[in-house]
Parts: C-alpha cells; structure tokens; sequence
C-alpha cells in the first residue's frame, strides 16, 4: 500500500534542516506578545499566522497510518473542521483570508498583500496530509521573510518584491510538483488506496489526504450501496467513451500507456473499478491526476483567483515559464507517453453568484497582454510532448446528495442517460446533418422572451459526395451523447446570442447577452449586479478572460433530449455541468474550435465517413504563420435551450430554407424520435399545472 511518509522520504529529508529551523521560528512569532494599538497590526497578523502554521505542522507529525486507522470518525470531522472553519462558514465574512476585511483593516495597500499571504499559508493544508514537509517549507520560509518585513513596517514595495523572489525561486519545484500530480503515474495522487484499500471502510476517505465533508461521506456510502451492475454499467461506458475519442478522431492509441483520472471523492467504487477496465481493456496505466472535493466556500477561491496579478509582469512571466520549460524537458520520456485525461465529474451543489467585495486582486489593463502571452506560452509548454492530435480523453458526470432529496433517482436516471444506444441517436442525428450540408449558414431565433437572432456562417463544402461540416458526436469523448457540431466560419457570423441563464466554471451569469461581428464578440452584458460596470467586467473577467474579445469556435445542435426532460422535470438546469446541458439544445462555443491543435489530422464522420472538413476557421489557419495569435486557449460552451427556440432552419445558396426546429420542437423529417422525451415533459407540466 502507497505510503506517503516513504514514498517523499527523499525530498523531506533534503528539507529537514530547514524544516526544523522554520518550526523553532514559527513557534518564536507564534509566542510574541502583541499590543492593543493600531500600529501592532502587522504583528497580529503575523503571530495568528504563526500559530496557524505551527497547529499544521503539529497536525502532520500526528497523522501517522496507525493513527488514521485508530481514530474515530468523529474525531477526524472534528480536526479537519477545525482548520478549515475559517474558510469555509461564516467566519470567512469576518476573516482576514477575505480581501475585504483585510482592506477594511489594513487598507487598500496592505491590505491585498495581508490577505494573499494568509491564503497562501491556507496551501500547507493541502501538503500536510500528504506529509509533503519539503512543499510545506516553501510556504513557511516566505512567511518568516514576509513577516520581518511586516513588523518593521517595510513599504509595499519590498513586500512584493519578496514574495515575487520566493515565487520565482521556488518556480521549478513547483513546476515539477505539478507535473507529477497531473501527468505522471507515481501514486502520490491515491490510486494504489482506491485501487486496493477498505471501501467498506467509513474513514477510508481519509486515508486520501484530502479534505473530506459529510457531503463526501454520504456520497461514499451511496456508492457503497449500489450493485455491482451500477458500477460496472457506469464504468464500462466510461472507459469506452475514452478508447472511442481514439479511434473516432483517427488517433494511434498505442504510442500512448497512460491515463490520469479525475478523481470525485465518494465515487471510489466507480473509479476502482474504472482503473481495472483501464488496465486490462486497454492496457493503459491509470493514475489519479486530480481528486474533486465538495467546495463548502466557492467565494473564497473566486476572491483570489487572480491572486498572481498582485506580483505579475512580462518578465515574471517569462521567467515562471522557464521554469516549466526545464522541468517539461526534464520529465518528456514520461510526458510523452500520457494519453490523456478521464474525467469524473459531479453536480449538484447549489449554483455560486459571487459577491463583489473591495480588496480582491485583480490583472490590470497594462498587465494583461502579457499575461495572455504567458497562458499561451504555457500551454504549448504543456502541448509539446503531449500534444492533442496524439491524446483523447473522456468526461462524465453523475449527481452528489447536495442536490436535495431527488438524490437517488436522479443518479438512476443519470446512469441511464449516461449509457443510451449511441447506434440510434447515430442515424438520427445524420438527418440533422444532412440537411445542414445544404446550407451556407444557419439561421437561430429565440421565442418567449429570448432575443437570441444569430446568423451562422457554414464553412464551403468543395466534395459534397466525401465531405461534410458537421461531426456527428454520440457517447465517446464526452459522456452522455447527443451532439452535431461544426466550426463556424467567422466573416458572416453575426448577431446576438441571450441566454436567461448560464453556468460555467461554477458561476451563475443572468441574461448573458453577447453581440457577434464576423464571429467575435463586440459587446456583452448581463443581469448579476445592479450597475453596467459592474457586469461588464464580471464577463470580461469571467468569461472572456484574459482576452479582450474571442471568437465564436463552435456551432452545435444538442439532442439530448432526455437530459433535458430529467433537467426540467427535477428543475435542475443551473445546477448541470456544461457536459450535460451542451446536450440540451444548440450550444456555441466562444474561444478556440473543437480541432485545436489537431487540424491537420483528417476526421471522419462515423456515420457515413465522409471527412470533416470545417477543422479550421480565420483565426486557428493563423497557426502556419502566426501560432502564438491562432489559439486563445479558451473553449466555453453557451447553450440555448429547447423552450428559448423559435426557429433553426439552414439557408441553402439558392435561398431555400431548411427548418430543423420551431417552437422548441425538432420538425426535420427522421427526427421524430428526439421529441417523445419533450411530449412526455410537456404532459408531465400540464397534470401539474391542472393538479395546482
């Protein structure tokens, strides 16, 4: 059984020394007595932090094996709660770790720095559990520099100065940490606990490491409860939506050996079960890549997720991907073989609209061109050994218990939808397909309400008899089926796209507006906050980010209207990941197309095999002169639902037009079947309707 303490034994003893003589500092400031006045502010500061720092530390020498095994359950909740209380209830309202408070106590100066650090510190919460002393000690050596400056009251400047130098200094470490975690198969993730520890075992979740709600354990012992059938129906389509983006998109899958898997904390049955099937179906390594946790507190992450800005220009930049440049380099034999990621997904958490408070910290105007370039740079770091014409990946999601009391048959319906016959929705979709090859762009209205009037332009199809625009997409890739999509192409692609509401990213945007000129976004509003200003930049900031404008990259036409059915039936919709909803009704993506990276690479329709050949649009052909400006390294999808469409139709170059649905309702001959699941619906809300 993988065993922390043995398996960083090397990089823990590298940092002892330093370990022990930051635990004798801590504990000095940790001591310090402290006045009453303002001016001891600083010091305040600095010996809560201290004490913070000191209470992990004595947490991580307590969490042995034999302890995790022997402690109640109780007492577990009990200690985790304890360092996590501040963060995640009430407390975080009246906590220094929210940057208003901060301001409000330190000013508009200091008071940004004061909160980054004390967040920051929040990371050695994440390493304790883990025994990663040698990644604590990066925190604990920046906190005792930054608080002999904060004492002697040095000015902002040489605060930031500081934490830039330890940034940067610890840039490789960091770079080859993440690395490890995401791309390589070492078990410091937790695979070797799902694939052989108790699962009968209530306090199995913490034997992970991770931080572990009631929410997580309730999950836990719903899948506990689930017949071996569930969990291997739900398994076997998942493994096999990841062997199919191979094959569909014409990819080697032998020249890779890795899989890492998204892990959701309570589906550990799912997941065992998943890496055995991983392994013998395919003959891929799995490891964890990332575990998915239930977020009691998303306003905490959305106050600092621009935390970088505080210390970020070109040159930090450059230098922090230096850094991954050496550690890619280093690592490449190992990264060229990951084949990409398998995602578990989960929803259910109720829907996050962030509160604007002063004092987060954000990228300004002069700093974001070179941010953007910093992201690009990144990602084709990222890309070089492991590039997306050689890797697939697949993406599923089922329910949590937050989502109220139709938790159970909800995730019955989920395995269900997750599993439908993908030869049927195959023939049906190529209808859709069909008559969209006709056409040389696509007309999409909105109806009660919504003012979505969109023209699409379809890319030219020179050899209608071998070629076509659209993919015909059932359960490979992305899990549950049900899609058409195409790359629209950008000169004459013009309108406005309304949606009453949208969710990404966990956020919640109101009657999101964006008008396109010739495919990229020229104006945008929405409805979250009382002023203009206010929602403006909570779209730039949100959706757009770090990007001025982008690009529509895709056009699709969802068919999944069962999921729809589930959605409304259960009054769900915002609560859905975008890999449910994007199914639900024609969905348009902002940023780069579904070819990225892969345009030279020929894709077939495995209806009919024609090839794809609407791969590329104006700015992804910039790539042959000008690759840094093609890509944006962004791909956000936007879906119209059924009840918000008036018409789609497809315009032909004679001026014929082509309806494939009106009023909400598919009207394309062979599609018929897509509409038993909106009649149901219909009958099931008008008995509610007679019964209220």
């Amino acid at each position: 059984m993988f065993n922390s303490e043995e398996y960083y034994r090397l990089y823990n003893s590298a940092a002892l020394k330093e370990y022990e003589q930051q635990k004798a500092k801590v504990a000095e400031w940790a001591d310090v007595k402290v006045g009453k006045g303002n001016r001891d502010l600083p010091l305040r500061f600095v010996k809560k932090q201290a004490e913070f720092l000191q209470h992990v530390m004595r947490w991580e020498a307590e969490l042995t094996e034999e302890y995790i095994r022997s402690a109640s359950l109780e007492q577990l909740a009990k200690e985790q709660d304890a360092f996590y209380r501040e963060e995640e209830g009430e407390e975080y309202a009246r906590s220094i770790l929210c940057p208003a408070v901060a301001v409000k106590q330190y000013g508009g100066e200091l008071g940004p720095v004061i909160s980054y650090i004390a967040y920051q510190m929040r990371e050695n919460l994440i390493y304790a559990p883990r025994h990663m002393r040698f990644a604590m000690s990066w925190n604990q050596r920046l906190f005792l520099d930054i608080a002999e400056l904060l004492v002697n009251h040095a000015p902002l400047k040489t605060l930031k100065e500081c934490i830039e130098s330890h940034a940067l200094s610890q840039a490789r470490d960091r770079a080859g940490l993440m690395l490890h975690e995401r791309f390589i198969p070492d078990g410091c993730q937790g695979e070797d606990r799902i694939a052989y520890g108790d699962l009968q075992d209530p306090g199995f979740l913490y034997t992970l490491g991770r931080r572990v709600t009631k929410e997580d354990q309730e999950l836990f012992l719903f899948m506990n409860s689930l017949p071996e059938e569930s969990i291997e129906k739900m398994a076997s389509s998942f493994v096999e939506g990841f062997r199919k983006g191979f094959f569909v998109d014409a990819k080697d899958i032998v020249i890779k050996k890795t899989v890492g898997i998204y892990h959701r904390l309570g589906m550990e049955r799912m997941t065992r079960k998943a890496m055995e099937l991983f392994a013998s179906e395919i003959h891929y390594r799995p490891f964890i890549s990332r575990v998915k946790m239930t977020q009691k507190n998303q306003q905490r992450q959305y106050d600092h997720r621009f935390d970088m800005a505080l210390i970020f220009n070109a040159e930090f930049g450059e230098k922090m991907n230096d850094a991954l440049e050496e550690e890619v380099e280093q690592n490449a034999s190992m990264l060229r073989l990951y084949g990409g990621p398998a995602v578990i997904d989960s929803f259910g958490e109720a829907p996050f609209i962030p509160k604007k408070g002063k004092g987060s910290i954000t990228f300004s105007e002069e700093q974001m061109p070179a941010y953007t370039e910093y992201m690009n740079r990144r990602s084709e770091l990222l890309y070089r050994y492991m590039p997306q014409r050689e890797t697939s990946y697949t993406m599923v999601a089922y329910p949590v218990p937050q989502i109220g009391k139709d938790f159970v048959p909800l995730f019955e319906e989920m395995i269900q939808i997750n599993t439908l016959d993908n030869e049927k929705y195959l023939q049906v979709q190529q209808h859709i397909i069909d008559a969209l090859d006709q056409g040389v762009k696509v007309e999409i209205q909105g109806a009660r309400g919504n003012e979505t009037k969109l023209e699409i332009a379809l890319a030219p199809i020179e050899d209608p008899k071998h070629q076509t625009n659209f993919y015909n997409c059932v359960a490979d890739v992305n899990i549950p089926l049900g899609e058409i999509f195409t790359s629209p192409q950008l000169e004459g692609t013009n309108g406005v796209l309304h949606v009453e509401s949208f969710y990404a990213d966990g956020l919640s945007f109101k009657n999101l507006k964006l008008t396109f000129t010739d495919g990229y976004v020229t104006d945008y509003s929405c409805e979250n906050f009382p002023t203009e200003e206010e929602n403006r930049a909570f779209v730039r900031e949100n959706l757009l980010f770090p990007h001025e404008t982008l690009p529509m990259g895709e056009f699709a036409i969802g068919t999944n209207t069962l999921a729809y059915k589930m959605a409304r039936q259960y009054d769900i919709v915002e609560q859905l990941p975008i890999l449910i909803v994007e199914k639900m009704g024609p969905h348009f993506a902002v940023g780069d197309t579904c070819y990225v990276g892969t345009e030279e690479l020929p894709v077939y329709n495995p209806q009919n095999g024609k090839e794809i050949c609407a791969r590329e649009n104006e700015k992804t052909a910039l790539r042959h002169a000008d690759r840094e400006n093609a890509y944006t390294h962004v791909h956000k999808d936007i879906t119209l639902p059924y009840h918000g469409i008036g018409v789609i139709r497809v315009i032909t170059s004679s001026g014929q037009m082509i309806e494939i649905i009106r009023n909400g309702r598919f009207v394309l001959r062979g599609t018929e079947l897509l509409n038993e699941a909106l009649r149901a619906l219909e009958e099931q809300e008008e008995k509610q309707n007679e019964t209220v």
